[in-house]
């Protein structure tokens, strides 16, 4: 595997809205695309709901448990997400890597870093490895089946979507710690493994998975420029 020239990492301390949070994943994108900049971001959210690309609203709506929250819809397809108690990454990278030939690759290398830290801490998360296709897909991503989700205790933690735009790709998948009051159905990984340290994730998921994919990587956070292009794509929704 050629691995990425160098990865900036972004880690934000506090829950965002889904506005704020949908709009830095679209400028990194964009920054991918125009400065062949590499991001890895985590980022965590007031409680909102985010609609796949492809679905209705009214899929939405036909939900009382979700039609009060706040939505947004992301750039990625898939089904509904209730992000609640949850840590997010985004992964961003240029027209010009050369880090995968198939983007599904992608999907392996980043979970499979994700796997191997969480099984670190005492909770053994593990590729499904088969995707199940039914008739009528739930609403909710989370009671989907994909082979590359992350299951812990046969139920699935880990879920990521693609957006590819002009040859950059923007990847991001939310990881439950613990399951939301809106959908207490949907267990995390404190639910099923109560007592796992899950102190400082974040950095140790970030660390495993630059050490992964890059030949070099900082610490950093959005420019002035980017700044200004979030609120100005806020602002325009």
């Amino acid at each position: 595997m050629t691995k990425l020239p160098h990865v900036r990492q972004i880690i934000e301390p506090a829950p965002n809205s889904g506005a704020w949070n949908m709009a830095v994943d679209e400028v990194l994108l964009q920054s991918a695309i125009e400065n062949g900049i590499a991001t890895l971001r985590w980022y965590s959210w007031e409680p909102t709901a985010s609609l796949g690309y492809f679905q209705r609203e009214s899929e939405l709506q036909n939900d009382p448990r979700l039609a009060n929250l706040p939505h947004v819809r992301r750039l990625s397809g898939g089904g509904t997400l209730v992000h609640d108690h949850e840590l997010t990454y985004s992964l961003t990278l240029p027209p010009s890597q050369s880090l995968i030939t198939r983007p599904m690759e992608l999907y392996r290398i980043v979970h499979q870093c994700i796997a191997a830290e969480l099984s670190s801490r005492g909770a053994g998360a593990a590729l499904r490895g088969v995707t199940v296709k039914n008739r009528q897909e739930p609403v909710l991503c989370f009671a989907r089946e994909d082979e590359h989700d992350l299951v812990l205790n046969g139920r699935k933690v880990l879920g990521s979507a693609q957006r590819r735009r002009r040859g950059a790709i923007l990847q991001h998948g939310g990881l439950l710690l613990a399951a939301s009051p809106v959908t207490p159905e949907l267990l995390g990984i404190r639910d099923l493994c109560p007592g796992v340290d899950l102190e400082r994730l974040a950095e140790s998921l970030g660390t495993a998975i630059v050490k992964e994919i890059a030949g070099t990587w900082e610490n950093g956070t959005l420019t002035a420029q980017e700044l200004e292009s979030v609120r100005t794509t806020i602002a325009d929704c």
